[in-house]
């Protein structure tokens, strides 16, 4: 009987998982098609695309753990990250296999941010200066401790507890798409960087109301 379960959950991976490498050669060819003139790639294009695929790994990884778990409309947020988070990781490898840059880089995750020039934007310079301050370390990022805490929760408690992480995890991410989307070069960088603000800007509306229910009931 447990096969006859666990065969939907394969395939569902094994899509999840050619999605990645179809929008992986997606993001190949949409990167050489739109800049062909680019000989070298600014460090900003490419530190955000290699820190946001670490930031959207956790958040799957977060929402894999709420499969059959949750109720339906949790459930429902979390296979729309997976499958959102899935698409832009994809597209993102892309970019990085186009300009020949690696898609892990030892040293602080948030290097990029903390080494970029010429930033105008005072959000972006107290942004920057928060990055220093906390050595170049990923903010929102729930800790090992946090996801065994996940792992083993049931119920409404489970539940909270993804929608706090989840919260936490969002809110991080949304000034990191800013700086991307005010200091890039690149206008694919760009424009993904502001569909993460408008989506998961989206996100933290309906979480923050479902989490003023579960907290009521």
């Amino acid at each position: 009987m447990s096969h006859l379960f666990q065969a939907p959950r394969r395939r569902r991976a094994l899509i999840v998982l050619c999605a990645a490498i179809v929008l992986a050669a997606f993001g190949f060819y949409a990167y050489k098609l739109s800049e062909k003139s680019a000989t070298t790639v600014n460090p900003i294009d490419s530190g955000f695309a290699r820190s946001m695929l670490l930031h959207h790994a956790q958040a799957i990884q977060m929402s894999m753990m709420m499969r059959g778990t949750a109720s339906p409309e949790i459930q429902a947020l979390a296979q729309s990250i997976i499958m959102k988070q899935t698409r832009e990781m994809g597209v993102m490898e892309g970019w990085l296999t186009a300009w020949n840059e690696p898609l892990m880089v030892e040293g602080p995750p948030m290097a990029w941010v903390e080494n970029a020039t010429n930033v105008r934007h005072l959000d972006d310079q107290l942004y920057q200066a928060q990055c220093k301050a906390d050595g170049g370390a990923m903010a929102g990022v729930a800790t090992p401790e946090q996801l065994d805490q996940l792992k083993n929760a049931s119920g409404i408690e489970k539940e909270i507890l993804f929608l706090e992480l989840m919260l936490a995890h969002h809110r991080a991410a949304i000034p990191m798409a800013w700086f991307a989307n005010r200091n890039a070069q690149t206008s694919l960088v760009k424009a993904l960087a502001s569909a993460m603000i408008r989506d998961q800007g989206m996100e933290i509306g309906w979480i923050q109301l479902k989490l003023q229910q579960l907290k009521k009931s």
